[in-house]
């Protein structure tokens, strides 16, 4: 499944090894699930 997704998150805790590393708390958005 396919779809935008938005996760807010820090880099001490990433949801996906795919998301971007931040020192401060983001919120990313990519297309992949």
């Amino acid at each position: 499944i396919f779809q935008p997704k938005t996760l807010s998150f820090t880099s001490a805790n990433p949801p996906i090894n795919k998301a971007p590393t931040t020192t401060k708390t983001h919120s990313w958005a990519w297309p992949w699930s």
